[in-house]
C-alpha cells in the first residue's frame, strides 16, 4: 500500500489528512458545542450552518480512503489533494483578511490568529506530500 501512494512520507501525509478531516468532519456533525467553543458562533443556527461542511469533509475523507486502498477505480488522489489545497488557500486568505480587519468579522470582535493558522495545517501536509512524491 505504501508503494502505491508513493513512499513513506506521502503515505503518512495521506493518513494524517484522513485523520484530520475525520476529526473536524465528525466534530461539525456530532458536537453541538464545537462551533460555539472552537469558532465562536454563538447562535443556534450556527450548528446547522456547519453540518453541510461536516458532510463535505466526511465525503472527502471517504474519497481519500478509497484512493488509499484503490477501491473501485479510485487510483489517483491528486485531484482530491488539489481541491483540498485550493480550499485551504481560500480559507487562509479569508481568515488573514479578517484578522487584519480588511474584511469585517461576523460579530465585530477581533478575529483570533488561531483561525488563521488552522488552514495551514492541512496545507503543510499537502505541500510536504507534493514535494516528496
Amino acid at each position: 500500500m505504501i508503494e502505491k501512494v508513493g513512499e513513506t512520507i506521502p503515505f503518512l501525509c495521506h493518513i494524517f489528512l484522513i485523520l484530520f478531516g475525520s476529526f473536524f468532519g465528525l466534530s461539525f456533525l456530532l458536537n453541538k458545542n464545537f462551533v460555539k467553543n472552537s469558532i465562536g458562533y454563538e447562535s443556534r443556527d450556527a450548528m446547522f450552518m456547519v453540518r453541510p461542511l461536516g458532510f463535505l469533509m466526511i465525503r472527502l475523507v471517504l474519497i481519500l480512503i478509497a484512493t488509499l486502498f484503490q477501491i473501485v477505480n479510485f487510483v489517483s488522489s491528486n485531484e482530491v489533494f488539489g481541491v483540498l489545497f485550493i480550499f485551504t488557500i481560500l480559507a487562509f486568505f479569508s481568515n488573514i483578511l479578517t484578522t487584519l480587519k480588511v474584511l469585517e468579522g461576523f460579530d465585530g470582535k477581533d478575529w483570533p490568529i488561531k483561525h488563521t493558522i488552522r488552514p495551514l495545517i492541512p496545507m503543510a501536509a499537502i505541500i510536504i506530500r507534493y514535494f516528496t512524491l
